[in-house]
């Protein structure tokens, strides 16, 4: 995953650009960072994907876009204790932990 420079490890720092991921016509920046107070203690830095619970994106037919790792909505249909949207029936996966979901009940209507 991290390329070596001139014989020692790749080290990312907070803050910097991980990758572009185009989703559906959008585009997301993932950057390194911490998700919690104690990541930031601990020093595990991490990927940061947008929150699409408190932000929602759409694909352009309505379909929600969505993480693998993110909350399952109301309805998740997968295994139970599994309630993340990658463990859900209607996650699509796609780039990255990026992916669709395409439950009929989450689908917005997007105007013609």
């Amino acid at each position: 995953m991290f390329e070596k420079l001139s014989n020692e490890e790749f080290v990312p720092k907070e803050g910097m650009l991980y990758k572009t991921v185009t989703v559906s016509g959008k585009t997301f920046e993932l950057y390194y960072g911490y998700y919690e107070d104690i990541d930031r203690s601990n020093n595990v830095l991490d990927v940061i994907y947008p929150d699409f619970i408190k932000n929602p994106a759409y694909a352009k037919d309505g379909q929600p876009i969505v993480t693998a790792m993110q909350d399952g909505c109301r309805f998740f249909t997968g295994k139970s204790g599994d309630d993340c949207c990658g463990e859900c029936i209607y996650y699509k996966k796609g780039e990255e932990l990026f992916g669709l979901c395409t439950s009929p009940d989450n689908k917005v209507k997007k105007d013609a």
